[in-house]
């Protein structure tokens, strides 16, 4: 009989800390632009540069997390029938963190010991392992993916499909959609059954984007089937997306210089691969070892887009891959290494697809063990397709899902259930500016529950066309929250207009919501406007990273700098001062903030990487060298994919030494030792 039930995982988990204070605008730099050279085909239909952002404001970063586990126990709900055990943490992005094949006794993806995040996410803080389904406006990890989802237990009388429903739901800010996920094992059914949902209920097409993430242990042996003869694939590694300048490359496969690329752990270096899938076979993709075993998703149409992504076989993949795992405290330990299975909505990552006005897209995958004919899943690559694709055909036929995804329309769209889990309160703010505007409500069958303190200054704009709300003008304390969308910027702006024209945070918010757009002039007037009325840390810190779009990188540093002096009891501003001094390669003016700081201060880990570097490029070596090796290690807690910062720093401080001894040393060729390389 099929069960749901509310556990909690004894793993060992890191403190989140809450978010930062600040805009998130460093993340926002030259657009990615991504260019496709002459082989690509008429047919190919990639969207490239479609609408892209390039910041995620208004969500905040998550980076005051720290790497030392302190605590056990992830808040978890679990779904089983008699051949599965799928685990869920809403408290984490909704995440499948464990799918366990209670008949083979076995794993079918990385189930990550510990909860230890590092910077992969669009907001900073992702933790490896599991299944992440990624909705939303920017390529990356989607901004709730350590958030609370909102979570309602549905029971087998009220779904009225035979079995309970575990139900996960968010709105998303940036393209102001709505994405639903339920989840359920029928009684007899060797797979879970995952509903998709995305509403787009505006009156205006939107680009959508979507990837469900999933990933594997990596295994040797293991190959990566898909319906597929050509893969497209960036120029150069997969930190080009991170550039300005992106060239988008089809290639064959399985076969790509010399290498079989279906098996992962063969690709030597990290890599993206984005599978062209044939437009009339069924969609899926499978981890299949020596034996013909492991885990396949499927889906119905819809969900065309698959794909690989490997860390690769070098110390910087190896690295950060234990990074997010290693020790758990409790005498078990993993090295971490994983592999990327995925499935979008497009045909690579590098887009999103136009969503139309008043539409809602929904889509049904199933996960779960497959046993194949090892001999025919590692020969032949057309005759390890037939052979998944037989498997699949004789227990779950594509017609039969495709009928599922109607029959279950019904309990997608009206079955209620008790809440678990309320996320924030966004939706129930969105819902209050609709119903003042006379429009339908997000989804009626879903609660977004109530407003909290974060969006009560913006009820008050709603309500009395002013942002004036209880002490929001103390210029002392970080803004609640922040908005983006032209709906918001228009009532910021006929209230700065108004009763706001001398109310400093009105200014600054809407300085910011115009900063994130790249209107650069606007955001400039206002800001300035804000500064005039009460210039503060908050309104420079903005300054500063206007100036830095600006190109007028002195500027930025010293803005940045002078923000943080001016409020100095905020961790946040003076990590951001540190990065911009580190980013104009500022070091004496490094060197003498650190002189300021609290020990507190000193002591935080982006604070310890930057000042060490400062010290190393006045010659202040031993100073450095001693804040790189304490511990053992310098440690950075968020860490980010491909970031060679520490790596740089031992570069650095390796060759002074080695200059003032005498010796040679040529950093091209220096191998970087493994507790700091982080990039390949």
């Amino acid at each position: 009989m099929s069960t749901l039930q509310k556990i909690t995982m004894p793993i060992s988990c890191v403190d989140m800390n809450g978010e930062n204070p600040l805009p998130l605008f460093w993340t926002m730099g030259v657009k990615p632009r991504f260019f496709s050279p002459e082989n690509l085909a008429e047919d190919d239909e990639l969207f490239l540069n479609h609408h892209t952002v390039c910041s995620t404001f208004p969500y905040r970063a998550q980076d005051e997390y720290t790497h030392a586990l302190t605590h056990t126990g992830l808040p978890a709900v679990v779904l089983e029938n008699e051949y599965l055990r799928a685990t869920f943490t809403p408290t984490v992005g909704g995440k499948l963190w464990s799918l366990y094949d209670k008949k083979a006794e076995r794993e079918l993806l990385f189930a990550n010991p510990v909860f230890r995040p590092a910077y992969l996410a669009l907001r900073n803080a992702w933790t490896s392992g599991g299944v992440e389904w990624n909705c939303g406006a920017t390529i990356g990890h989607h901004p709730h993916t350590t958030d609370t989802m909102f979570t309602v237990l549905i029971d087998e009388k009220e779904s009225g499909i035979g079995c309970p429903v575990l139900r996960m739901y968010h709105f998303e800010r940036i393209r102001a959609v709505t994405q639903q996920m339920d989840f359920y094992l029928p009684d007899g059914s060797p797979y879970l059954h995952c509903r998709m949902r995305i509403v787009n209920d505006a009156y205006t097409e939107t680009p959508m984007y979507w990837w469900s993430n999933i990933a594997v242990e990596s295994d040797p042996t293991a190959r990566n089937v898909v319906p597929a003869d050509y893969a497209f694939t960036n120029s150069i590694s997969v930190s080009a997306i991170k550039s300005d300048k992106v060239i988008v490359d089809r290639v064959a496969i399985p076969y790509r210089d010399g290498i079989d690329i279906s098996y992962p752990t063969r690709n030597p270096k990290p890599k993206d691969y984005f599978f062209k899938t044939y437009p009339d076979r069924r969609h899926y993709t499978a981890h299949l070892d020596k034996d013909g075993y492991g885990l396949v998703e499927t889906s119905t149409a819809r969900l065309k887009g698959r794909k690989l992504f490997v860390w690769g076989q070098g110390n910087g993949g190896i690295n950060f891959q234990e990074f997010l795992a290693g020790d758990d405290g409790q005498g078990h330990y993993s090295n971490g290494q994983y592999c990327e299975i995925q499935c979008g909505l497009a045909a690579s990552q590098y887009e999103a697809i136009p969503m139309p006005a008043k539409t809602a897209w929904e889509f049904i995958e199933y996960y779960g063990p497959l046993k194949a004919d090892p001999t025919l899943v590692h020969g032949e690559w057309h005759t390890a397709q037939a052979e998944v694709e037989a498997c699949l055909d004789a227990v779950a036929p594509l017609a039969d899902m495709e009928k599922e995804l109607r029959d279950t329309h019904k309990m997608a769209t009206s079955a209620l259930g008790e809440v678990l889990y309320y996320g924030d309160g966004f939706a129930a703010l969105e819902n209050l500016r609709r119903e003042k505007a006379d429009m339908q409500p997000l989804c009626p069958h879903l609660d977004f529950g109530k407003v909290g303190e974060s969006e009560a200054m913006w009820v008050a704009l709603l309500k009395n066309g002013s942002l004036r709300c209880g002490d929001n003008e103390n210029s002392e304390l970080p803004p609640a929250s922040f908005q983006r969308r032209p709906e918001w910027r228009s009532l910021l702006q006929a209230a700065a207009d108004g009763p706001d024209r001398h109310f400093w945070p009105t200014h600054y918010h809407l300085g910011c919501a115009y900063l994130a757009d790249r209107m650069l002039a606007e955001a400039e007037r206002e800001l300035e406007l804000s500064c005039r009325l009460n210039t503060n840390a908050w309104n420079l810190q903005a300054i500063a990273e206007l100036y830095r779009l600006q190109g007028k990188a002195d500027l930025y540093a010293m803005t940045a700098l002078a923000a943080a002096r001016t409020l100095p009891s905020v961790d946040a501003l003076v990590k951001n001062a540190m990065l911009a001094l580190y980013r104009t390669k500022k070091w004496r003016e490094i060197y003498e903030l650190a002189q300021e700081l609290t020990a507190h201060q000193r002591a935080l880990p982006r604070v310890k990487l930057y000042y060490a570097t400062a010290c190393a490029e006045l010659d202040k070596l031993e100073e450095a060298e001693a804040i790189l090796y304490e511990n053992g290690a310098l440690i950075v807690d968020d860490i980010q994919e491909e970031e060679r910062t520490i790596g740089n720093l031992w570069l650095l401080v390796e060759g002074k030494k080695a200059a003032r001894d005498g010796r040679p040393f040529d950093p091209e060729t220096a191998e970087i030792p493994l507790v700091f390389s982080f990039a390949d």
